[in-house]
């Protein structure tokens, strides 16, 4: 059971990048795309089901095998993916200055792979 809710947490982890980076280059090159109703549902529905994903995969295994700061690094690190996906979909709409558009977008895209790292290594980085 373990292994599908991995499965399944992986695809929405690559699925909400790609998601991001779609977004991203169609509202570079046509900025009304980004008002498409499924360019407006279907990333909340990925990103929701990954929270999901990440709960479910906490309460079936045991976080005392896994390093110390492994558990909270993924965390922050997710938080800030988050952060920065939303400030670059923001920029994106024109809701936040757009000179944020490409850092936002570039710092979103690092912290996924430090996530992927983090999490493939079993090694945090910064709270270990």
């Amino acid at each position: 059971m373990y292994t599908a809710f991995k499965h399944f947490h992986m695809t929405m982890a690559i699925l909400s990048l790609v998601l991001l980076v779609i977004r991203f280059l169609l509202a570079v090159r046509r900025p009304d795309a980004l008002n498409q109703k499924f360019l407006k549902i279907v990333p909340h529905v990925i990103d929701t089901l990954l929270v999901v994903s990440i709960i479910t995969i906490l309460m079936h295994v045991d976080i005392s095998v896994y390093p110390s700061g492994f558990i909270g690094e993924k965390a922050l690190f997710f938080i800030v993916y988050i952060v920065f996906s939303v400030l670059t979909i923001l920029s994106l709409r024109g809701r936040v200055t757009a000179k944020l558009k490409f850092p936002a977008f570039v710092l979103a895209i690092v912290s996924w792979l430090w996530l992927v790292h983090v999490a493939f290594s079993k090694a945090p980085m910064l709270l270990g």
